[in-house]
């Protein structure tokens, strides 16, 4: 729009300065910051009725497909800081309108009355604002989204849209003028101030042209009523020593008056088309003018109505993890209680909120979610601050972030979402930043000290920007005030409220709690509430101080059963713990587990074993390593007898084995089963009434099941035997060594026998607090199939409550890549993988009945068909592919019944650049077909020639040059000694890319145990690895391992009926030692 120039300014100029005075060292100017604000508003004014009133006179036109509101910036803009708010305006959301309501319900307007008929906008539009040289403009494109067909509704739109325009220019020179910029004394004061200028100014302007528009332009109380309104809007709580009120009763009258007269003498200067604008310009002018003192005293009422309530009342929300929870003392009463207490002076009552209730103190509500993570945290925050709407938070998380070495690089960025998510969600919110308390354990501290030290360039930079956020400095709390490796005792809660309060306590002299508004009842939905728990009952983690663990909730009901008749066992080897129930004769029932999804559920087996023994003889334990739990009767002087378990899929049947281990001189009660050296095979423990434990690992070979003495392999900690416990918690395949007290708390000592330079146990300190129920309610088991056990509470009933285990952050060795073959409606028995074109990276190929090949090789981003390579030599079961010359092109291999080799090499030729050449016989055979394997056991780039037991050991013959087909074998003898599975379980492939193949068992359910290929590496020729894949729901035909990315390591394929591959890369990840 233009104005009266006869050059044609773009737009309506701030011009002139109302009041002065001087500036006061951190306590904001008076007469010239409201000067500033009556200019505002006067050009505001000017603006919004010079849109209004051409768009009457323009009746009968034709409503616009864009308008575009342009005005001069002052001089005394920062024009720099105008730039990145309108860019982070005009980015926020896809459409303007949205980021212009998100700004309008920042500060909405609070406790007016229901029939109160405010001036509201809601249309869907987009646009841009923009600043030009000295020009800002904001173009609006409605078209498409805003209905407006009469121009009376045009005439509020463009209101609206201006209004904003103004209310922005005047933000930035209210901020300008305090110095925001600089962070001085009273900057987040200031910002606060400015930010809620600027909304008074937008909401005002519409509420003076109505009173205007509807001829109420002499009443005071209209007036007054429109300014009360805005301020309401804008000022709740805002309210700086209570010079605001003051001052608008006397500074702020003569300012209006100016204004006044200087918008009826800009009125009446009005000619040509913006004429019709005059009248309505003159009208206000007068009537600000004669009714000054009627707006001043509305101003001054609205700041004293909304600073009457300031600090009426201290909402807070104490958020975090299980700090905040409470879990270091036994009345899990945290920070808060002390607290409470020292806020008990503030001169109004404190009431904390939060989904959670613990710890001994009246007012139990909290947000501390044990175990949870910054970014844990941030999923809730939006929702949690709709449902309280607090006016304080008090934030202390990234503990878990530290503990477990969560991506700490990141960690202060995620902090900072975290808290920008927290002050957008709730603007009068002061959100009261704690840096972390100390860690016992070094690496920790190393990292926590990392993270606490860019918390105060974080608050910094908010109250830069305005936002009310404060640092709480928690240095007071030192590793002599903490219960174990990560929480506080009670010395260090009262600490940590001391540091709280003496914030909380400076924010309060200074009156800057903004005002609590009202919430959204059910804003989260249903979140786990606290409770207590007895002996038969679990109750759910928040009230547990679960750090690390994962609530599940009820994942059993119960079948009828007794707490001492229900066992945790994997009966079908699919890596997920299945519901036993066994009877007092050893008879057992079973349940399996179908965990998918993330939700657990149950099939019942009904009878798996009518009993071998009594109940208390009954053990469960994988003893051959195939992953399938095994049916143990342990006599009196601690003898076994075994019946393995020979199933497939879900069926279970025994094979006996009669005694397989006799007396070693300890009793029944001493024997316990784990696997200690990670092979995958539990050994034989003996553990005395001190904890002390002795092993005899578990050797078992084609010869049958044997022990190894190893001597005591833990010293023990001062536990007694029955607070000991064996299970695998950080997934390495090695069990660890647990203490659950009486009330199930658990401390931890993670097994490193055999690492490299480490000791055999790891001390953990204490890893769970407990869930309410007794010892002999805890059971450990993996539920989830993630290869560490979960921690399971089985009440007197048989029902079970389930923590999953996300106490131990593990370096995945696996990527999961989604689909990376379509499929071309192979089936499994025709897909194969090999390297064709030595680029490293196998290639796809289906073989047909007879031999022939057709291949789509591996290329960046897919696969290129180059149709089929080889016409077929022989049916498909002989056709195996191998690199024997060592050129890195796969060939294509025959293999007869008894193991004999027909070689074609694959040389460059044909159109796809593969062709076969025939070089005849070149191994006379050395054992069944089904029994050959081919791979490079000593990394010369051949594939040797190998034979696989019935247990599982394997002779090699090296693939040396040599012979009119540059092949000729060398025996190596028996390379593997067997690990007592069948042959079928057993193939090779490298994993760690040092080019030599390593020993690989395979389950039917396409779980993998590894042994790493150390041969000529001094020490073990193959070194344990243990499961380094837990399956993916696929069988072991499904279950392809090939190298897809030209790493050398192997990837884990997975295809379907139709030859659609989905694949994981590995990682190379190996254990030490």
């Amino acid at each position: 729009m233009a104005n009266d120039s006869a050059q044609g300014d773009p737009g309506v100029r701030l011009v002139g300065g109302f009041g002065g005075g001087a500036v006061g060292f951190g306590q904001p100017p008076r007469g010239r910051g409201w000067g500033i604000v009556a200019v505002a508003i006067l050009v505001a004014v000017a603006l919004v009725v010079s849109l209004a009133k051409p768009a009457e006179a323009a009746d009968g036109d034709q409503a616009p497909t864009e308008f575009t509101v342009s005005f001069a910036i002052p001089e005394n803009v920062d024009l720099p800081k105008l730039r990145g708010v309108v860019a982070e305006l005009n980015s926020r959301h896809a459409l303007l309108s949205d980021t212009l309501y998100e700004e309008q319900d920042r500060f909405a307007p609070v406790d007016l009355e229901p029939d109160v008929d405010t001036f509201t906008v809601q249309h869907d539009f987009d646009g841009a604002f923009a600043v030009t040289g000295s020009t800002l403009s904001l173009t609006v494109d409605p078209t498409n989204a805003v209905q407006i067909t009469e121009l009376t509704g045009w005439q509020w739109f463009l209101i609206y849209i201006g209004s904003f325009a103004v209310a922005l220019l005047a933000r930035i020179l209210c901020e300008g003028f305090f110095g925001v910029a600089t962070a001085g004394p009273g900057t987040i004061l200031a910002a606060a101030f400015c930010a809620a200028l600027g909304n008074f100014i937008s909401t005002f302007i519409p509420q003076a042209v109505r009173v205007v528009d509807e001829g109420h332009q002499h009443d005071g109380g209209a007036w007054g009523w429109a300014v009360g309104i805005a301020a309401v809007a804008s000022f709740f709580g805002v309210v700086w020593e209570g010079w605001a009120a003051g001052f608008a009763r006397g500074g702020l009258i003569t300012d209006l008056r100016k204004m006044g007269q200087a918008l009826a003498n800009w009125g009446r200067s009005l000619t040509g088309w913006a004429s019709s604008a005059s009248p309505a310009a003159v009208d206000t002018g007068i009537a600000l003018e004669e009714n000054a003192e009627a707006i001043g005293e509305g101003v001054a009422s609205a700041l004293e109505d909304s600073a009457s309530e300031t600090a009426a009342e201290l909402r807070v929300l104490p958020l975090g993890d299980s700090i905040t929870y409470g879990v270091g003392t036994p009345d899990n009463s945290s920070y808060r209680a002390r607290l409470a207490q020292l806020l008990g002076g503030v001169g109004g009552p404190v009431n904390f909120v939060g989904s959670q209730r613990t710890g001994q103190l009246a007012d139990q509500d909290n947000e501390g979610h044990p175990g949870w993570t910054i970014s844990q945290i941030h999923s809730i925050a939006s929702c949690t601050m709709r449902e309280y709407r607090p006016n304080v938070v008090l934030l202390h998380i990234g503990t878990n972030d530290m503990a477990r070495n969560v991506s700490v690089a990141s960690a202060p960025e995620r902090l900072r979402s975290l808290i920008r998510q927290i002050v957008n969600t709730a603007p009068e919110t002061t959100v009261l930043v704690s840096t972390l308390i100390p860690s016992t354990t070094p690496a920790t501290m190393n990292r926590i000290q990392q993270y606490n030290a860019a918390i105060p360039g974080i608050v910094a930079d908010f109250q830069k920007a305005g936002r009310p956020v404060r640092l709480v400095d928690m240095g007071a709390v030192t590793p002599g005030d903490m219960t174990d490796s990560l929480h506080p005792n009670a010395n260090g809660f009262r600490k940590m409220a001391e540091a709280f309060h003496r914030t909380i306590d400076g924010v309060v002299r200074r009156d800057v709690f903004l005002r609590a508004r009202n919430g959204v009842a059910g804003a989260c939905g249903d979140l786990p509430t606290g409770g207590g728990g007895g002996t038969t009952g679990a109750v759910d983690p928040s009230g547990t101080g679960q750090d690390g663990w994962k609530w599940e909730g009820t994942i059993a009901s119960g079948v009828g059963a007794t707490r001492e008749e229900v066992r945790f066992a994997d009966l079908n080897g699919d890596g997920r713990d299945d519901y036993l129930v066994v009877s007092p004769q050893g008879q057992v029932r079973a349940w399996v587990n179908n965990r998918s999804s993330g939700s657990t559920s149950w099939t019942s087996l009904g009878t798996v074993a009518s009993g071998s023994a009594p109940r208390e003889e009954v053990r469960f334990a994988d003893v051959n390593g195939d992953g399938r739990d095994d049916y143990l009767a342990v006599g009196a002087q601690g003898q076994v007898r075994a019946w393995f378990n020979a199933g497939t899929g879900n069926s279970v049947s025994w094979a006996s084995q009669g005694e397989i281990a006799g007396s070693v001189g300890t009793t029944r009660e001493e024997v316990r089963f784990a696997d200690i050296n990670g092979d995958g095979r539990d050994d034989y423990l003996a553990v005395n009434t001190q904890g002390q434990v002795r092993a005899w690992m578990n050797v078992r070979g084609p010869g049958g099941t044997g022990w190894s003495y190893q001597g005591v392999v833990a010293s023990g900690v001062g536990a007694t035997r029955d607070e000991v416990r064996f299970t695998d918690l950080d997934g390495d395949s090695r069990d660890d060594y647990l203490v659950v007290g009486a009330q199930g708390q658990v401390r931890a000592w993670l097994n490193a026998i055999g690492a490299t330079g480490a000791e055999s146990w790891l001390v953990q300190g204490e890893i769970a607090a407990g869930v309410g129920v007794s010892r002999e309610n805890v059971e450990f088991a993996d539920i989830d199939g993630g290869g560490s056990s979960d921690y399971l509470a089985v009440n007197s009933t048989g029902q079970v409550s389930a923590w999953l285990n996300e106490q131990f952050a593990q370096n995945d060795r696996w990527d999961r890549q989604g689909v990376v073959a379509s499929g071309t409606g192979v089936p499994p028995e025709e897909l194969r993988f090999a390297d064709l074109n030595g680029d490293r990276k196998e290639d796809y190929l289906a073989v047909g009945p007879q031999g022939a090949v057709k291949a789509w090789l591996r290329v960046s981003g897919g696969w290129n068909y180059v149709g089929q390579v080889a016409s077929g030599a022989g049916p498909r079961e002989e056709v195996r592919f191998a690199d024997l010359n060592g050129d890195g092109r796969d060939d294509y291999l025959l293999v007869g019944a008894q193991g004999q080799v027909k070689l074609w090499l694959n040389v460059a030729g044909g159109s796809a650049g593969i062709s076969f050449q025939s070089k005849g016989d070149v191994a006379t055979g050395s054992g069944a077909r089904d029994t050959v394997r081919f791979a490079d056991i000593n990394g010369d780039g051949r594939d040797d020639y190998l034979v696989v037991g019935a247990q599982g050991q394997v002779q090699g013959w090296l693939n040396t040059a040599g012979g009119s087909s540059g092949v000729s074998w060398q025996s190596a003898g028996e390379i593997a000694a067997g690990i007592g599975l069948p042959g079928s379980m057993i193939t090779f492939a490298d994993l760690d890319g040092d080019s030599r193949d390593d020993y690989l068992s395979v389950n039917e359910h396409g779980r993998i145990w590894a042994w790493l290929n150390n041969r000529g590496g001094g020490g073990s020729t193959w070194l344990a690895q243990g499961e380094i894949a837990t399956g993916v729901g696929a069988t072991r035909n499904q279950v392809l391992l090939a190298d897809l990315t030209g790493d050398r390591r192997f990837d884990y394929l997975v295809s379907s009926a139709t030859g659609v591959v989905t694949a994981w890369t590995g990682t190379g990840i190996v254990r030490k030692g």
